[in-house]
């Protein structure tokens, strides 16, 4: 047998295992070991194309979601969706899965974007699977979805981001406990919101950040999103100052310096020091508590639900009143299609409605 052959069969053995899970993966992601073996081993192969871990994560939830329905209408309490078999799985058809649309529409109350992401899941698992040649059938194909209403995205204006970025420096209403925090934070948490409102980043994406992604003589930041796509983000000479003044805000021991350091620290306080890196969720919290703190001081974010990705419309909305181009805004936010970017033409639309009222012809 030659080597090319063997490595054909090396292949075919990955495929055979029962087991399929490194156990590096096994560590990173939730409750992946829950799921079937067939379902595992299109995870591994999505890691291996580079999907990102939330993405990942996410699937994993959506088919334990699905698992849970199953498990529900079967009435079935001996059910592990463990030991499902590929064989049992590709009998659902396509009738099934519009029950489960109705299912979480009626019963469940899900909201259509999130009917359509779990549904999307589904798709993309039956996919794979024809793709693998187990079935020549994708049941979610032509079943109907949930229509999703277009909705103006909530966003801060320029002189409203002012506030807060002001509000996360002022610490005259922290209590004693707070200020220990601020003391060592403030300035992480300024550069945090501070760069989201100037770059228009994911909360991941930035989570994600190292020192060698920030290109300071080119005042750019390399960025790796969605798919595993990357960008480059200009950055302004305020936002490069912004994030050197961060830095050396931190003790020397702490600062991160090397080019796979991560840009943006934490900090135990049980332990009392920093932490290398800060995780999504922690990133999260301190923005909705930095904006609680806001919110009792001015009056314009208690009719606004403000969250990190709103920041992220913050920025969007901002480029287009200034007569950037959608596809040029698309490129900066990493969109895969434009129609998503379209949402803030809202802006030029109500600009040019407000050129309309000033023109005085008489």
């Amino acid at each position: 047998m030659s080597f090319f052959a063997k490595l054909n069969d090396l292949h075919k053995d990955a495929e055979n295992q029962t087991d399929v899970l490194p156990s590096a993966i096994r560590a990173q992601y939730r409750k992946i070991d829950l799921l079937p073996p067939f379902i595992q081993q299109y995870l591994v192969s999505r890691i291996s194309l580079g999907y990102s871990k939330q993405t990942i994560q996410r699937y994993i939830y959506d088919y334990h979601y699905f698992f849970q329905y199953v498990e529900r209408v079967s009435e079935d309490r001996s059910f592990l969706a463990s030991e499902v078999s590929l064989k049992d799985f590709l009998q659902i058809e396509k009738g099934a899965i519009e029950h489960y649309i109705s299912y979480l529409a009626l019963e469940m109350e899900n909201e259509p974007r999130t009917i359509n992401r779990k549904v999307s899941a589904l798709q993309s698992l039956f996919d794979y699977l024809v793709k693998k040649g187990e079935t020549s059938i994708n049941p979610v194909i032509g079943v109907e979805r949930p229509k999703v209403g277009k909705r103006e995205p909530v966003f801060l204006t320029v002189s409203e981001a002012q506030l807060l970025l002001k509000a996360i420096r002022d610490t005259s209403h922290l209590s004693r406990r707070q200020l220990r925090y601020a003391i060592r934070l403030i300035e992480r948490d300024y550069a945090v919101i501070y760069l989201l409102l100037s770059s228009g980043l994911r909360i991941s994406e930035l989570a994600n950040l190292k020192m060698k992604d920030v290109d300071e003589v080119e005042k750019a930041i390399k960025v790796r999103g969605k798919g595993n796509k990357e960008r480059r983000i200009p950055l302004s000479v305020e936002t490069v100052d912004v994030i050197n003044h961060y830095l050396n805000s931190l003790p020397i021991k702490y600062r991160p310096s090397e080019g796979e350091d991560f840009l943006f620290v934490g900090y135990d306080f049980q332990v009392q020091q920093y932490s290398k890196g800060v995780t999504i969720s922690a990133l999260q919290k301190m923005i909705q508590r930095q904006l609680k703190r806001t919110k009792e001081q001015y009056q314009f974010l208690r009719h606004k639900n403000i969250t990190a990705h709103k920041l992220r419309h913050s920025f969007a909305t901002a480029l287009v009143s200034n007569g950037v181009d959608v596809l040029t805004v698309q490129s900066l936010l990493g969109h895969e299609s434009v129609a998503t970017t379209q949402v803030y033409a809202h802006v030029q639309d109500h600009a040019r409605q407000e050129a309309i009222q000033r023109l005085s012809i008489s």
